[in-house]
């Protein structure tokens, strides 16, 4: 009797053991989202926004981080700062890591993984660029859609000693920025901004991107000045040595507000200074 017991039990266990296997494996709801992770990825590496701007909420308040603590707010405001990067890269390949995982609770999903892109800089330097990525989705309807993304990336160990001044400076976002302080201080100088009387806005805005792609290429980054010599730039402009020095007074002020330091201050300076005797023409 015993023995028919134990034998009954031993045949239900085998039985349910072979329902078990039979039976089909549950799916992984955030296999759909690592799925999502590497298609956005992907759409990324075109170096095309519009193609990946269907996959996030455009909510004007959202926060995204992009190599953090650089934070956009908004979609609007992501794609331009992505945009300035990409004018510097001619191609991308995406690898999402094998590390990649997803949750979905509800109507909210979030995922994290360890990411690269392979890169191609427009000046023919290649290289990877390795981050953690981590993704928020919200259901929107029937879609699912990006509401919060952060990358991070490990500083690089690099002796400023041996970095060059456009990459101490913070490259070109911070100097067109700095570039905008300071033409934005000349045109309101009363005394200087006649200089700029009669030109448009397009003529200013052309003006602006000369002046930051000249300011990136004396610096050592990537960029192409395409303008005129300086000489010829101010020929007839009739600058003085007064109006020399209060722009140069706009420039410090400028580097105040962004808090450049005293080593680099001095090369833009010097970089500048050498250009005075084709600005400074008139008495």
């Amino acid at each position: 009797m015993k023995l028919r017991v134990v034998s009954t039990a031993v045949l239900a266990g085998v039985c349910l053991a072979t329902m078990a296997l039979a039976m089909p494996q549950a799916k992984d709801p955030g296999a759909e989202f690592v799925t999502r992770m590497q298609k956005t990825g992907e759409l990324w590496a075109t170096l095309d926004t519009s193609k990946v701007a269907p996959f996030y909420a455009k909510d004007a308040q959202l926060a995204f981080f992009d190599i953090a603590p650089m934070k956009y707010t908004g979609w609007a405001e992501y794609e331009k700062g992505v945009q300035a990067v990409f004018t510097g890269i001619s191609s991308a390949k995406f690898s999402l890591g094998s590390d990649a995982r997803a949750t979905l609770r509800g109507n909210t999903a979030w995922g994290t993984a360890t990411a690269r892109f392979d890169v191609t800089g427009k000046d023919g330097t290649a290289g990877p660029f390795e981050f953690r990525w981590t993704v928020v989705w919200e259901r929107r309807g029937r879609e699912w859609l990006i509401v919060h993304e952060h990358v991070s990336a490990p500083s690089p160990m690099e002796d400023r000693a041996t970095m060059s001044l456009y990459k101490r400076l913070g490259g070109y976002d911070a100097i067109a920025a700095v570039t905008d302080d300071f033409l934005g201080r000349l045109i309101g100088d009363p005394q200087v901004k006649r200089f700029f009387a009669g030109t448009s806005a397009d003529s200013q805005k052309r003006i602006r991107q000369l002046v930051v792609d000249q300011l990136c290429q004396a610096t050592g980054g990537p960029c192409i000045y395409t303008g005129r010599s300086m000489r010829a730039s101010h020929e007839g402009m009739n600058i003085t040595e007064d109006d020399w020095k209060r722009a140069v007074g706009h420039l410090l002020a400028t580097f105040d507000k962004f808090k450049v330091g005293p080593r680099e201050r001095q090369e833009v300076a010097a970089a500048i200074t050498a250009m005075k005797g084709d600005i400074v023409t008139g008495r």
